[in-house]
């Protein structure tokens, strides 16, 4: 059977795909073996102080629904808030970075194809989440070395430009 056309199901309790990421929880909906590598989708917790840098996808496209929170997002040479309802969409090579501006923002992330969910789960990036909670904020930047590697990780194997 093409697992591409399963119908897929997550409790919400579950852990089974949940991981810390620079002080963020990801939790993988959905990912690329169970589409067809058409896209996968992410839920994701985000507080302030664990927001990415400008960057610029140059295979997939990103769309944010926002759950909870408050964010202003910088897409190209638009800045504009979004607020729990709202839905973003952050073309590929368009440069883009957001700002968590409540305690905590609630989303599900879209990324189309898929692949890029994988970088989420990296090892010596992220860990596998024990609890549904969010890890503690990082404290300072990692060191050069280890930002180092995430630049060569993104662009090599991700295309993605900072």
């Amino acid at each position: 059977m093409n697992t591409a056309t399963v119908p897929v199901t997550k409790p919400a309790t579950s852990l089974g795909k949940s991981f810390w990421y620079h002080g963020s929880l990801v939790t993988v909906l959905i990912d690329g073996s169970q589409t067809g590598g058409r896209y996968a989708q992410l839920a994701m917790t985000v507080q302030p102080g664990c927001e990415p840098p400008a960057h610029t996808h140059t295979r997939e496209d990103e769309t944010f629904y926002l759950l909870e929170g408050t964010i202003r997002f910088t897409i190209g040479e638009h800045v504009f808030t979004a607020n729990a309802g709202d839905y973003v969409c952050m073309p590929k090579n368009i440069q883009h970075t957001f700002e968590v501006l409540s305690p905590v923002a609630k989303t599900v992330m879209t990324i189309a194809p898929a692949g890029f969910e994988n970088y989420f789960q990296t090892p010596g990036l992220a860990e596998p989440a024990t609890s549904l909670t969010l890890p503690p904020v990082p404290q300072g930047p990692p060191p050069a070395e280890a930002i180092e590697a995430m630049l060569t990780l993104l662009d090599e194997q991700y295309a993605i430009k900072m």
